[in-house]
């Protein structure tokens, strides 16, 4: 569900700086950290106290998103661009982390594909570990902002001749405006009519100040972090003619597929919107 640090930035295997999916994986009281990364989480968490929930909210978007996209539009193919580590099972009593793709997916289809990428080497080990055992499953390790090599991987390259869904959760805010429209463009360019891109991102319409201050605190860290505004945020998607936005539309993401009760807004803890686009049946890039 994360981001990826500049190849610049990070060397492969350096264990000395902070990483965006370790530091979600200590927020999700996972056990795949180092020092650095609950340094920084700590830091964060004392500017935002909200900031665990408000990453748990964006994890549990994802299945909502994956079993809508399934049911509604029939997909069956799912690229998960910027995965972070896979969610544990079982985070303590009675908590059970919110299921990978390739599960929520085979709810609906017998036979899913799903493709995880991610830069981070640590989060691409786990991928190949936990999630190829899945029949119809690859990982992939790459920086999504090379988008037209990755659009060439063989494991992505076979998939344009079906619908797919791409799913950047919690991934624009990590780059920087040419970056995040860039690949949007090349997603809505690549994809088969029929096709679906999903995305949840972080806002700064509600808590400026909080928010410029932890994009401070990631900055130090050597790790570029973007929110936007809900009007930068419509732009990103950009819905041309042969696009459209599925119900209930740019949302705030713990409002997105969920009715009554459960979806009365807390903006303490969430300060994110979640979105799905879909290639019209016929409709050109």
């Amino acid at each position: 569900m994360t981001g990826s640090q500049p190849a610049t930035t990070r060397r492969v295997g350096d264990l000395t700086g902070s990483s965006v999916a370790r530091v979600y994986n200590f927020l999700e009281e996972g056990i795949d950290h180092y020092p650095r990364d609950r340094e920084l989480a700590r830091q964060l968490l004392a500017t935002a106290p909200w900031w665990r929930q408000m990453v748990g909210t964006d994890s549990w978007y994802r299945p909502r998103a994956v079993e809508v996209i399934a049911r509604t539009l029939g997909i069956t193919q799912f690229v998960d661009l910027g995965c972070g580590l896979p969610p544990a099972r079982q985070r303590g009593p009675h908590r059970i982390a919110p299921q990978p793709v390739y599960e929520v997916a085979r709810r609906v289809h017998d036979t899913p594909r799903v493709v995880y990428v991610d830069h981070d080497w640590t989060v691409h080990a786990h991928a190949k570990v936990m999630l190829d055992k899945y029949a119809g499953t690859a990982a992939v390790r790459a920086d999504v902002r090379e988008i037209d090599e990755l659009l060439d991987h063989p494991d992505i390259g076979c998939l344009r001749g079906a619908p797919t869904a791409f799913l950047l959760h919690d991934l624009l805010a990590w780059w920087d405006d040419e970056a995040a429209g860039r690949v949007m463009a090349a997603l809505r360019e690549w994809s088969p009519p029929g096709s679906a891109i999903s995305i949840t991102h972080v806002t700064s319409d509600r808590m400026p100040g909080a928010m410029k201050e932890l994009a401070d605190q990631y900055a130090a860290a050597g790790i570029h972090y973007q929110p936007r505004s809900m009007q930068e945020i419509a732009g990103l998607l950009d819905v041309a003619a042969s696009w459209e936005l599925l119900e209930p539309g740019l949302v705030p993401t713990s409002q997105w597929g969920v009715t009554g009760t459960a979806a009365v807004v807390d903006w303490q803890h969430i300060q994110s919107y979640a979105a799905v686009i879909a290639k019209r049946a016929g409709g050109a890039a």
